[in-house]
């Protein structure tokens, strides 16, 4: 999956406005200030292909023109009747054909949605949404394929049913608890992929599975009446042999009747447990409302031989994973917590909620790549890296490639994301960079760095990719402003040449070099005296581009003309 090519008009503060994206590049950073309209496409990508999927296209209120490789072939979403034919960089001159099965195998056509219908196969096999942030804006366009599923895996219905279900589940949204999930489904069935296992000890330290806690709780769609009618009335067992007569406590030993893959990998856990304990809890989900008692069930997993016998009821990790969701999304998960073993500890003391934010989001990335491995994969970020420190910040792009190459299948995703952070995008290519900034009458452009951040370093990537006109502090560089507008006056009066000495002085104790006698600064000093950093908004890159050379000209005339002076 790459996408290519996406316009966008009348979404939001979308107007008229084109990306293109590199189809060698598995990942692609869109930067930019706030208010340029980052969450915005992610949203308004999801919107098209969220559309198409439902059938729901024709409702789609704003102009959009989407291009993407899925496999050996290209597709087209569109509902502009002007949209140019071939796109320069993007699509090699193509004939339009309808679509069949037999023109997959076909790289010289692709499909276009204002003459063929699009199908399921023309789509990505998953979209996977994500927003570090608390907002439901980009989560709410994942909830009609989430009620979907649902509708069909909390029945009693074939296997067939549900395999359906879940392969038609198109659009995923991902939420932290999948991190916990994906671990757990990595940890039982981590496969042959050496290389993955040394990448997770090497980066996060993990080197094994310890023991787990499945924590169930009454599901929201729970109903006692008719629970009780759905009892069998000669059962007398409950759990393990044990007799019961706590109406909560059978419920939860019950599962509450829960159905379907997510019933029954609830009751797989419940039959594994050391010693399921059923429990009524005070719980507040909400400050404004009032404590309410809750029946949970706590299941515990001891070791590693419990895992791999709850793992046997699954194929792969995938189809683990997929129970474990599926339990999940049924309302049926208080909390999972799962301890595992680290370099140096084998104690079991550290749970995946002691992790930091930002370990917990990354392996939520890394476990969602694994087990999309062997679809035709589009990953929508916002923002993912936002509780990353420094140091994985600016590795976060680097460990994502190298899990995805040992991992997954990187020529089958893509993964577009959005960030504020520098260090993010401070080792990659321009290629794989986007700048969306806001032009004239607010018009937002989007193109690609002129200058690859891979070298530029923390402080030019600052000033050369995100356009700041100064990496200082607005009081520090109105001093230095100020000092060079004094430094470039032939005759100071007493009172300016006493201000030049003060300002020298506490400069100088910053770090920062005082007064030049060097006649060819000087004379660079009074060429950019109109310039005032401290007080200029942020540049775009054709600005950028244009500074720099015009920096290199006038060195080369200062130079030139001190030749001649000589």
């Amino acid at each position: 999956m790459r996408l290519l090519h996406v316009y966008i008009d009348g979404y939001r503060n979308l107007k008229n406005v084109t990306v293109d994206f590199d189809k060698d590049s598995l990942t692609s950073v869109v930067i930019g200030e706030n208010g340029s309209g980052k969450s915005n496409l992610i949203e308004a990508i999801v919107e098209v292909f969220r559309a198409y999927d439902l059938g729901d296209h024709a409702r789609i209120r704003f102009s959009y023109d989407l291009c993407y490789r899925l496999g050996s072939y290209d597709v087209r979403l569109t509902n502009r009747e002007d949209a140019p034919k071939t796109l320069p960089g993007v699509f090699h001159p193509r004939t339009p054909v309808r679509a069949t099965e037999e023109i997959l195998l076909d790289p010289t056509k692709f499909i276009d949605s204002r003459i063929s219908r699009i199908r399921p196969f023309h789509l990505p096999d998953l979209i996977f949404g994500y927003y570090s942030g608390s907002g439901r804006k980009l989560e709410k366009l994942f909830d009609a394929h989430q009620s979907r599923y649902y509708g069909v895996i909390n029945k009693e219905d074939t296997e067939e049913a549900y395999e359906e279900a879940r392969f038609a589940r198109r659009l995923f949204y991902c939420r932290p608890i999948h991190g916990t999930l994906g671990l757990l489904a990595y940890l039982a069935k981590p496969g042959k992929e050496t290389d993955a296992k040394a990448l997770l000890t090497q980066k996060l330290g993990i080197t094994g599975f310890h023991s787990a806690l499945a924590h169930f709780k009454e599901p929201s769609w729970f109903n006692n009446s008719k629970w009780q009618k759905g009892r069998d009335p000669d059962r007398e067992k409950a759990g393990r042999g044990r007799r019961t007569y706590d109406k909560l406590s059978e419920q939860a030993l019950d599962i509450w009747g829960a159905r379907g893959p997510a019933g029954a990998c609830a009751r797989s856990l419940r039959e594994l447990a050391y010693y399921p304990v059923t429990l009524a809890g005070k719980i507040v989900d909400d400050y404004r409302h009032k404590p309410r008692t809750e029946a949970q069930l706590a299941c515990f997993l001891r070791d590693k031989k419990a895992l791999q016998k709850f793992a046997d009821n699954y194929e792969t990790d995938q189809d683990m994973f997929a129970a474990l969701e599926a339990a999940d999304i049924s309302d049926l998960f208080r909390d999972m917590i799962v301890w595992v073993t680290r370099k140096g500890d084998d104690s079991g003391d550290i749970s995946f909620s002691d992790l930091s934010d930002g370990e917990r989001q990354l392996l939520m990335v890394l476990g969602l790549i694994r087990v999309s491995r062997g679809k035709q994969a589009l990953f929508l970020l916002d923002e993912p890296d936002t509780h990353l420190n420094p140091a994985w910040q600016l590795t976060y792009l680097d460990l994502i490639r190298e899990w995805t190459e040992v991992a997954a299948d990187e020529g089958e995703c893509q993964i577009v994301m959005t960030t504020h952070n520098p260090l993010t995008i401070a080792a990659l290519t321009k290629k794989e960079v986007r700048v969306m900034q806001k032009g004239e009458d607010d018009q937002i452009v989007v193109s690609e760095p002129y200058a690859d951040p891979r070298g530029l370093g923390f402080t030019s990537t600052l000033t050369e990719i995100f356009g700041l006109p100064t990496t200082l502090d607005p009081e520090t560089q109105k001093q230095i402003d100020e000092r060079n507008r004094l430094a470039r006056i032939d005759e100071r009066s007493e009172k300016q040449e006493l201000m030049l000495i003060e300002l020298n002085d506490k400069l100088d104790r910053l770090g920062f070099m005082h007064e030049s006698r060097d006649p060819l600064y000087d004379d660079f000093l009074k060429a950019v005296h109109d310039v005032k950093y401290a007080d200029r908004p942020p540049m775009t890159q054709e600005q950028i581009e244009k500074r720099r050379l015009a920096m290199q000209a006038l060195i080369k005339s200062l130079l030139a003309e001190q030749g001649k002076a000589h």
